[in-house]
């Protein structure tokens, strides 16, 4: 099968967890949400964002939002799916991670996971990238 795009962006406080679940679901998902985002670009980062290619047995446990901009330019939420918590639940303990369906619903509550590009989803929430004074290693 095919991976499919997804951009996901979320919120810090949730960051911390998300990036277990997908590093405990898949070696893939190590190294997610590690771009900050900011609504200045100024530290500290108030998001995180992932985006790229995902697999599509990944793609169907996430949720997902479908936006459009009306004939003002405003962003309208079209449609959503809700991914399947309980599935990633179930994956997360079977490989041993503990963590609870609520905390898991939780990020799914303030997840904002859409086909669009990164750039796009980052203008549509008011977020820019995080700049730093720190050296590139």
């Amino acid at each position: 099968m095919t991976d499919i795009f997804r951009t996901l962006i979320l919120p810090a406080t949730v960051t911390p967890l998300a990036q277990e679940i997908a590093a405990t679901l898949s070696p893939g998902g190590i190294g997610m949400w590690t771009t900050g985002l900011s609504p200045t670009g100024l530290p500290p980062a108030t998001h995180f964002i992932s985006t790229g290619f995902i697999p599509p047995e990944f793609a169907y446990m996430v949720p997902e939002q479908f936006w459009e901009q009306d004939e003002t330019g405003a962003w309208v939420e079209t449609g959503s799916t809700p991914g399947d918590p309980v599935a990633v639940y179930e994956a997360c303990t079977a490989a041993g991670m503990t963590v609870t369906l609520e905390e898991i619903e939780a990020v799914y509550a303030v997840a904002d996971a859409t086909e669009q590009e990164p750039f796009v989803a980052m203008g549509r929430m008011g977020l820019v990238l995080v700049q730093s004074d720190e050296p590139i290693q």
